[in-house]
């Protein structure tokens, strides 16, 4: 049996390894496709699930609206999205994914978390009822500051 010191390395790091992969494959993406992890989601996601709003958009992402609002300003002057007023309430801007846009989405890799995405429906309730618990622990015990989880 492994000391609990032993199993708290192995959680860090399997945490950690799931960061850097994360990062490194980021970059990868970058350099491959010109295209970052979050443009490929939202590439991923209008393609899916066709025409969505910029609030519908961030959380998705688990983003704020702040943060989703410049990065899809410069996906549409990038030609990747396309923008149009709601006509049921002309405050709401809708997305669109473009041909240009389409064709990256069906091109490129998917990511870590485009692979757990597709890939956690397929486990049993129990397994992500367990997965899910031990997440919830996990953010818990490492107190995290609200704010900075965008």
């Amino acid at each position: 049996m492994r000391s609990s010191a032993e199993l708290t390395e192995s959680i860090v790091r399997r945490l950690l390894s799931l960061v850097r992969y994360s990062h490194r494959f980021g970059h990868q993406l970058k350099r491959d496709y010109g295209v970052s992890g979050r443009r490929l989601s939202v590439l991923r996601y209008l393609a899916e699930y066709g025409e969505h709003s910029l609030s519908d958009i961030s959380r998705y992402l688990n983003l704020r609206d702040g943060t989703t609002s410049p990065l899809l300003d410069s996906m549409t002057q990038d030609g990747l999205v396309s923008r149009r007023r709601d006509s049921a309430d002309c405050r709401r801007v809708m997305f669109t994914i473009t041909e240009e846009g389409g064709r990256l989405a069906e091109t490129a890799p998917l990511t870590v978390f485009a692979r757990l995405r597709r890939d956690l429906p397929g486990l049993s309730e129990e397994e992500l009822l367990a997965i899910d618990g031990a997440l919830e622990r996990i953010i818990a015990v490492a107190d995290l500051d609200e704010s900075l989880l965008e």
